[in-house]
């Protein structure tokens, strides 16, 4: 089925593999959409990503308070951070399992309308066993952006998981928030820069490409919008979860 996101440039829930110059990189930064942009009389495409269910409990240059930077090489990334960023939880091991297990029951989840609930009440030993890091946020956040990537992979309809397995939470808005808009919600970040990244990146408020709501991908408390960023001189493309 077509997806009509694809009409507006936006391609929602790329392919790792067109994203990332290392695929690994998908259970910590989850591919929500792609979008093509215009700068300096070239055309690229940006990739706005989601880190729903992981905190960043440490600071490294590239990767700190929700703040991460992506070398730009041939339209996809390469990230520059650390990922000691997130802790030394056995974040690809968890990852595995739960896209097993996913890959199994995805279609009886589809049609059953499971609740995320209902999804972690079912995992809950089975994540016990095997994950050493606080595992509850990250298997939601997991299986609201699957079920609802699921759902578009089969209807091309873009709907959020409370919408579908609970009956709330519609929202027929475009997912993309254009520069002009985006630059004007992420004034309050720019205005305390110095203190809401440790490091000197050059970066400011004309830098905003675009951005997204993350609920609207992920978890119902994983609130936020995702900025993109691009340094032309560097081309380095910035990624911010912000919280206002």
């Amino acid at each position: 089925m077509a997806k009509k996101w694809h009409e507006n440039g936006v391609i929602l829930y790329p392919k790792a593999s067109d994203v990332f110059t290392d695929e690994r990189l998908a259970c910590y930064f989850r591919p929500l959409l792609s979008f093509a942009c215009r700068q300096d009389g070239r055309e690229y495409t940006f990739h706005l990503l989601g880190t729903d269910g992981l905190y960043c409990e440490r600071e490294y240059r590239n990767a700190e308070n929700n703040f991460f930077g992506f070398r730009y090489v041939a339209g996809k990334y390469e990230f520059l951070g650390d990922l000691a960023v997130f802790g030394e939880g056995n974040v690809e091991e968890v990852y595995a399992l739960l896209q097993a297990d996913f890959a199994q029951n995805k279609e009886t989840y589809w049609k059953e309308k499971v609740t995320v609930a209902a999804y972690k009440e079912r995992m809950i030993d089975e994540l016990a066993e095997v994950a050493d890091f606080d595992v509850d946020y990250y298997a939601e956040a997991f299986y609201s952006y699957e079920f609802t990537k699921y759902h578009y992979e089969r209807t091309g309809e873009f709907r959020h998981i409370t919408e579908l397995t609970e009956g709330w939470g519609h929202d027929d808005s475009p997912v993309l928030i254009a520069r002009e808009t985006a630059q004007e919600m992420s004034e309050e970040f720019f205005m305390n820069l110095q203190w809401n990244v440790k490091f000197d990146y050059g970066i400011d408020k004309s830098m905003v490409c675009a951005a997204t709501e993350r609920f609207r991908f992920m978890s119902a408390i994983g609130g936020g919008t995702v900025f993109a960023l691009w340094k032309p001189q560097e081309q380095t493309v910035y990624l911010l979860e912000y919280f206002s």
